[in-house]
């Protein structure tokens, strides 16, 4: 009898357990990925440094802001000298001593030290005091905000209500510079300009007197142009 022979084609062997396992294993596993860490929990110590950090940021911005302001670096500049805006541009940066903003700007520290102990006067600086590892004192000088806010504020009230400069009362003699004050719009007290010798501040050369009417029609007269 002849033998049969099996025309039907061998059909492929079905997965094993194993490897049926492992393909469900990744495909949960690409629905389903796993869950990022959760981010470590600070330390009331490190929450301080944090929420420092974002304080110095945002009064480091604030004290940007506010020296933008024309009316009051005019201001302070003709009350303290021309140097002031510049240390509080530096102080707008970070707390600063005497001998560093001296250094950045390459002024003498003394004229440094006269400014901010006037600006101190006003109460928009103020400064911390601290020993180094000698026993000597440091003082770092920073940016008062919130009595330069107020001030400013205080200068805008009183430039509305007179459309006039606010000048000393005590003081009938004011200087300037001629070489400078187109761009710097700076008229000094006679205190101020003494102690810088009556020569300006930014290119050497020596003031012009103006006399107290002489000083109000220039004012006057910048204000409309």
């Amino acid at each position: 009898m002849p033998k049969t022979t099996n025309t039907h084609k061998k059909t492929s062997p079905r997965p094993t357990r194993k490897i049926a396992k492992k393909h469900a294993t990744h495909s949960r596993a690409a629905k389903h990925p796993k869950t990022p860490p959760k981010p470590k929990k600070l330390s009331k110590k490190e929450q301080e440094v944090v929420i420092a950090r974002e304080r110095l940021i945002e009064e480091t911005r604030r004290s940007a802001y506010l020296l933008e302001n024309k009316n009051f670096t005019q201001h302070i500049s003709s009350n303290v000298g021309t140097v002031a805006p510049q240390i509080l541009r530096e102080l707008a940066k970070n707390s600063k001593t005497d001998e560093e903003i001296a250094s950045q700007l390459n002024i003498k520290v003394n004229d440094i030290r006269r400014s901010l102990n006037l600006m101190n006067g006003y109460s928009i600086v103020k400064y911390d005091v601290n020993k180094d590892s000698k026993g000597w004192l440091i003082f770092k000088w920073k940016i008062n905000n919130e009595k330069l806010e107020s001030y400013i504020n205080k200068i805008e009230s009183e430039m509305t209500k007179t459309n006039e400069p606010n000048l000393p009362g005590d003081c009938n003699d004011f200087f300037m510079c001629k070489k400078c004050y187109s761009d710097q719009k700076v008229i000094l007290p006679f205190d101020t300009a003494f102690e810088s010798g009556f020569n300006c501040e930014s290119c050497g050369k020596p003031y012009t007197i103006l006399n107290k009417e002489e000083t109000v029609a220039l004012f006057q007269q910048t204000a409309k142009q």
